[in-house]
């Protein structure tokens, strides 16, 4: 197992420790190392609204630490953010099979929500989940059950930690149903889409953590790659709605709508079919998105470039084209543009936002060349949306 950890982020280093000695205890032939460290790794859950844990990443940067799930429930969010817009009961209902990618897998909620969801079906389900976290595997095996189904998850997590070598017991008490089929993969995602996968998926989980401390699972590049594994109607879902994420899934082919909300914005949700999109994104949001710096994707060409290339690679382009080649996206004014500034009662924000059109060479951010680049067609998706936009303020730029 290798110690890189320049595309991982992964449990807080206190908790990583305890696993690794978990683990040797185990090799050593300590039968009852899993109840000795019970309480100690128990004092890393966070307990959330619905009753169900979730868990705390590490630093990465300046950025802070950051939770799996949903404070407002962990269980509840893969639930209702992944699972019950996937489609996959209707496909179910179709298919004698189907196929689900589940990319940073972590405690395995979204795939125990899925088969919770699934558990009246009569259909073969092959789940892939895709974790680069050993010790996050791991910790699964002492979070309390969430349902029933939970008790096949660890199951599989258990056999394969005992075939890998990092247990040796067979503790967890449960028969995994004949048509369920759960394939662990721990590795780096990008590794997996190159190296590993095969077939087609009716969905993909997507679920690592934000763009901002994972970016790169949320590249132009990686959403490419994905394509080819996908069925026509599949659905990508992720719980973000980050502009970057959004335009890196439309600049890669995608068709994209906005996701449930769950006590927080919505999600996104992509596909290569646009019959597939319920719910378009907000002109609003699309203007953010076509219109200015915050809408530049991440890149990562060769799928193995490392954090600060990614991130700086973005912060570079955002900085060279900002109020050049699109708007800035301070004061968040690409929400404003097209708006009589008389409208906007705080005379503090209308000149400033006035300011920074007119350094581009507008009148202000109702100029009628503004109004021409926000002249698309209402029918169009929203994914066409957001292109014709760049279409028009390039034009427009010149």
């Amino acid at each position: 197992m290798s110690d890189d950890t320049h595309s991982r982020l992964e449990l807080l280093e206190q908790n990583k420790m305890l696993i690794h000695e978990l683990f040797q205890l185990e090799q050593d032939g300590h039968k009852d190392a899993r109840e000795l460290y019970h309480d100690e790794i128990a004092g890393f859950f966070i307990r959330t609204d619905d009753g169900s844990y979730t868990l705390t990443s590490d630093k990465r940067d300046s950025h802070d630490c950051e939770t799996l799930h949903s404070k407002y429930g962990a269980f509840s969010e893969s639930y209702e953010k992944f699972v019950k817009p996937s489609n996959l009961l209707e496909i179910a209902n179709n298919k004698k099979s189907i196929r689900v990618l589940d990319i940073c897998s972590g405690i395995g909620y979204n795939v125990t929500a899925l088969l919770t969801y699934l558990k009246d079906e009569d259909v073969e389900i092959e789940i892939d989940m895709v974790e680069s976290s050993i010790e996050t595997l791991a910790t699964s095996l002492f979070i309390p059950d969430v349902s029933k189904v939970y008790g096949y998850v660890k199951k599989e997590v258990e056999s394969y930690l005992i075939e890998h070598g990092y247990l040796t017991f067979n503790k967890v008490l449960c028969n995994v149903p004949s048509n369920i089929h759960i394939n662990i993969h721990v590795c780096d995602a990008r590794e997996f889409i190159k190296n590993e996968a095969n077939g087609k998926y009716d969905a993909v989980f997507l679920d690592p953590y934000s763009p901002s401390k994972s970016p790169e699972l949320y590249t132009i590049d990686f959403f490419s790659r994905i394509k080819e594994f996908l069925e026509e109607y599949a659905l990508i879902l992720t719980y973000t709605a980050a502009s970057p994420v959004r335009s890196a899934l439309v600049h890669a082919g995608y068709q994209i709508g906005q996701g449930p909300s769950f006590h927080r914005s919505g999600g996104t949700i992509a596909s290569l079919s646009e019959d597939m999109i319920a719910t378009p994104l907000t002109f609003s949001d699309e203007k953010v998105i076509a219109l200015s710096d915050v809408g530049v994707p991440y890149i990562d060409p060769d799928l193995n470039d490392d954090y600060e290339t990614i991130i700086n690679r973005r912060q570079s382009t955002r900085k060279k084209i900002r109020a050049v080649s699109v708007f800035p996206s301070s004061s968040k004014l690409p929400r404003y543009l097209g708006l009589d500034p008389e409208t906007i009662e705080d005379e503090h924000l209308r000149d400033k936002l006035n300011s920074y059109v007119i350094k581009m060479g507008f009148e202000s951010i109702n100029d009628y060349r503004i109004h021409d680049i926000l002249n698309v067609d209402a029918d169009l998706s929203s994914s066409n949306q957001i292109l014709a936009l760049e279409d028009n303020l390039h034009r427009i730029l010149g």
